[in-house]
């Protein structure tokens, strides 16, 4: 057993399932699934294989919340033509669990957990990991679909499963610009302000759980779910394998397109509860469901070149250039080869001759969008074919890059061009400094104006002013309010300071943690050990090491020591919040946010025993939040009574 090449394929699995969930793909299903079976060949019990969506993250400024019930994902299968039967992705073996089944379309859109107390919708909250996911309620409540209370004949608690998307017919009219549905629909639903657009998407109810219990027939829940006013997902009784597959074709066949919903496949569900759960559960997939997933358009090309992308972090990502191919109705000439890695899989072979001009690749859109190069059809065979040799140098610097798993990387952090506009963008966003384009910064980089991040505060407005793009357009007027922002945001808390500072895996909320534990300072950070960082709550050794070894690195390199002649590190706060722990539930307001912390407080993005208070809307609230924060002793303070205690609102 390779341990490197099931440590390379576990690594590229979680970075593509981090990026799917952060709607931000960075490859097609398929290979997704090609990934995870060669895992699954070579370590059939990894944990990877087990994961269901991805953590949901704890800076998104909506709080954290535990699914009562778990939210599973479904196993996979695919229909094959020679001999016309279901086959079980993971097994290889024909599925049809010989009982009549509720056939349902499976939306391409975001996963939600809705539930109701006293039948009134107190929280929704995403799949995130299918233990934990964020309560996004205050925008679900603008959608299309979401009903806010059940009707008096309902149960009075009660939990209904639905898919948020984007109709084709919404996203062209309110999204112009937008990637596609399914990422407008995750990206908007997430808002946590100017958060209008969130009506134009709708929930689509697929499964209706009365005090927590399916119903008897899945037919009968997409019934009880129409009678109660949800918008359902279209679905349809297949009483044969027959009737299942003949609904794959006439969708494959046309009818996928001229729906007004982006859908990637059918689910079949096992109709009697009782027959469906006999067939058990594994890693939260249920054996009696099961996702037939429609094939992807895809056609051959012939590979025309290979282009190399630097990025902040300093991998270095191939761009195939190929003979133009229409995929869904648009004309796609290049497409991502992810890493050096992934070339040689597809390629089968390795070293400095990967790919050659010429050769004949099969290119996909995934979900009919994200151009992926899935696999070498057949090699070029002209002996004067010119190969597209893997770079020995970075193409921004000519540093010599090193290989770092499945990735090449460039190790020169201090001068490489695209690194520091990466860590500049990074500084920028992560402070709060509006007005500097990536294309500015850009320019700053590539024209050696700027060369680290202090070099931004010494510059001269004006001069940057005159500066001319490529196009020959000057940066003009934008420059000075650029920069009025930059020196205004001087003065920084420690957290914010450190946690902006691109160390991996320490973004501001960690950075606080970190403080609070008793390195409030730079010199006590600097004196830190692994050991003692990864006793603190909430951090661990690998954070411990990360923030160790990146703080140093950042020491040795002079970034901090150049950044502190320009920032003020804010003293630590003190008032009327010092050592108290908030929460909010509801809502999210980063006024709040900065007025808590500027008393001393700490806001917390979770109800968990040794919170001081939770601000919530109506502080006579009995949903799941509220009753917890009471079990633990909780304080609950209304949104405008916080504001007093704060001395009112800025």
């Amino acid at each position: 057993m390779s341990t490197q090449k099931i440590k390379d394929l576990a690594q590229r699995l979680d970075d593509a399932n981090v990026a799917y969930r952060t709607d931000a793909p960075i490859m097609s299903d398929a290979a997704f699934d090609k990934l995870e079976d060669g895992l699954r060949a070579l370590d059939p019990n990894h944990p990877m294989l087990a994961m269901i969506g991805a953590p949901a993250p704890t800076t998104s400024g909506f709080a954290n919340v535990a699914h009562s019930i778990a939210m599973g994902s479904l196993k996979k299968c695919h229909f094959d033509p020679k001999t016309k039967t279901l086959v079980d992705r993971t097994t290889g073996i024909q599925w049809w669990p010989n009982r009549i089944t509720t056939t349902s379309l499976k939306n391409d859109g975001i996963s939600l957990d809705m539930v109701y107390v006293n039948r009134n919708l107190a929280q929704a909250i995403t799949r995130g990991d299918g233990i934990e996911g964020e309560d996004i309620l205050r925008n679900v409540l603008l959608m299309e679909g979401a009903v806010k209370v059940l009707p008096p004949s309902a149960p009075a608690n009660a939990y209904v499963r639905a898919e948020i998307i984007c109709r084709k017919s919404k996203f062209k009219a309110h999204f112009p610009g937008g990637s596609n549905p399914r990422n407008t629909a995750g990206g908007t639903a997430r808002r946590q302000s100017d958060n209008a657009k969130c009506r134009y998407l709708t929930v689509m109810a697929y499964q209706w759980l009365p005090d927590g219990v399916p119903l008897a027939s899945k037919w009968e829940e997409f019934k009880a779910l129409e009678k109660m006013g949800f918008v359902t997902t279209p679905h349809y009784r297949t009483e044969t394998l027959e009737k299942a597959v003949a609904l794959y074709h006439e969708y494959v066949g046309g009818k996928r397109d001229a729906c007004d919903v982006e859908i990637d496949g059918l689910v079949l569900d096992v109709d009697d509860r009782d027959q469906r759960e006999a067939l058990g559960v594994t890693n939260m997939r249920p054996g009696g469901s099961r996702a037939l997933k429609f094939p992807h358009a895809q056609k051959p090309t012939i590979l025309r070149g290979i282009r190399w992308q630097v990025g902040k972090s300093g991998r270095l990502t191939p761009v195939a250039d190929f003979d133009v191919v229409n995929l869904a109705g648009a004309q796609v000439r290049k497409a991502s080869l992810h890493n050096i890695g992934y070339m040689e899989e597809i390629a089968g072979r390795a070293g400095q001759q990967v790919l050659c001009i010429g050769d004949e690749i099969l290119v996909s859109r995934r979900g009919d969008v994200i151009p992926y190069v899935e696999e070498v059809l057949t090699p070029t065979d002209d002996p004067k074919a010119e190969v597209l040799r893997v770079p020995e140098v970075c193409p921004m610097c000519g540093t010599a890059v090193v290989r770092n798993g499945a990735y090449l990387v460039c190790p020169n952090g201090d001068t490489c061009p695209a690194q520091i506009s990466g860590a500049m963008k990074r500084w920028l966003a992560k402070i709060g400094v509006k007005f500097f384009g990536d294309a500015l910064i850009d320019l700053l980089c590539e024209t050696g104006t700027v060369e680290r991040i202090a070099d931004l505060y010494w510059l001269d407005p004006d001069k940057v002013a005159a500066m001319e793009f490529s196009n020959c357009r000057k940066v003009g007027g934008v420059a000075a309010k650029a920069f009025r922002n930059l020196h205004a945001a001087t003065t920084l808390p420690l957290h914010v300071f450190v946690g902006s500072l691109g160390i991996p895996l320490i973004g501001r909320s960690m950075a606080k943690t970190i403080a609070d534990a008793g390195y409030g300072s730079l010199k006590a950070m600097s004196e830190a050990s692994i050991a003692d960082v990864a006793t603190i709550p909430g951090v661990g050794p690998t954070k411990a090491a990360a923030f160790v070894d990146g703080f140093w690195d950042l020491l040795d390199r002079g970034i901090i020591t150049s950044l502190r002649a320009h920032i003020t590190i804010a003293e630590k706060a003190t008032g009327a919040f010092s050592d108290k722990s908030v929460c909010m539930t509801g809502f999210r307001d980063a006024q709040m946010v900065t007025a808590i912390e500027n008393q001393g407080g700490t806001v917390k993005s979770s109800v968990s025993k040794g919170l001081d208070i939770l601000v919530i809307k109506d502080p006579l609230s009995t949903s799941g939040k509220a009753a917890k924060a009471r079990k633990y002793g909780t304080e609950l303070v209304g949104i405008d009574e916080m504001w007093d205690r704060l001395g009112g609102r800025p």
